[in-house]
């Protein structure tokens, strides 16, 4: 009798006995799935501040975001001090991708640390945004010599290599606005032998582009406009070993030498 009664109730009281459980089954599916797919999760977010307030969901997420791959910090909206703790708090050995968007100017000692804690942690994708302009950062020595380094994007910098320039590994190297000569650019170029692409935009201190040299460099993309109405100078580029070209918005007079 009292198993009948047992099941009368929890036939009576479904929400009782069935709808609770299925509710916790549902949060811990997501709970329970390996970290790599967590983080492959968490990459969706766009900025890492975001990406913490995930710890506070439950003790099985509360290190996961210090694992995640990805980092992404704008200094306009966080302030320098919450990402020193952040990058002190994080526990991976590997970054696939950082970015950075900050003023330069303001911040330069910690900009130097987080990008040498992304080159330390063997990053293939560095992107740095400054605000400042014209640029008027110079980068440490360390940040020309990376074996892992793929691909970097760079706006509003200033480029001028005191080091020899060892990105081995690179394969797409896009700037905007950046302020280098000729031959700093050449000296980039050198350090970099398997660079495939290429991406120069507003780049207009830049007048000769010998890419003779970069024998597996197939794509370039350049752009160019004065930012002040004052008359571009033209640009002579040889590049022999180009299969794809993108000329935008070009103010003057540019030739190739194929």
């Amino acid at each position: 009798m009292e198993e009948e009664d047992h099941a009368t109730f929890a036939v009576g009281n479904p929400s009782h006995r069935f709808d609770r459980p299925l509710i916790r089954r549902s949060s811990d599916s997501i709970s329970n799935l390996p970290d790599e797919i967590l983080h492959h999760i968490l990459s969706f977010i766009p900025e890492t501040n975001l990406v913490i307030r995930t710890s506070v969901l439950s003790k099985r997420w509360r290190h996961v975001w210090s694992k995640t791959p990805h980092l992404s910090f704008e200094w306009l909206m966080v302030s320098p001090k919450l990402i020193n703790k952040t990058l002190a708090s994080y526990t991976a050995s590997k970054i696939t991708s950082f970015h950075l968007c900050t003023s330069y100017s303001y911040e330069a000692g910690h900009v130097h640390s987080s990008i040498e804690f992304a080159m330390s942690h063997n990053v293939d994708n560095l992107s740095l945004a400054f605000s400042s302009f014209p640029p008027c950062n110079k980068f440490p020595d360390f940040f020309y010599t990376s074996s892992s380094l793929k691909r970097v994007e760079l706006r509003s910098a200033s480029l001028t290599p005191s080091c020899i320039v060892s990105w081995t590994s690179l394969r797409d190297l896009s700037l905007t606005r950046c302020n280098l000569s000729d031959k700093s650019f050449l000296k980039i170029l050198s350090g970099c032998p398997i660079l495939e692409s290429l991406s120069l935009k507003f780049c207009e201190s830049l007048k000769y582009l010998d890419l003779s040299k970069s024998l597996r460099l197939t794509r370039l993309e350049i752009e160019r406009r004065s930012c002040f109405r004052e008359p571009m100078q033209s640009m002579q580029i040889v590049a022999p070993h180009i299969h794809y070209l993108r000329l935008r918005d070009s103010e003057a007079h540019c030739t190739f030498l194929v």
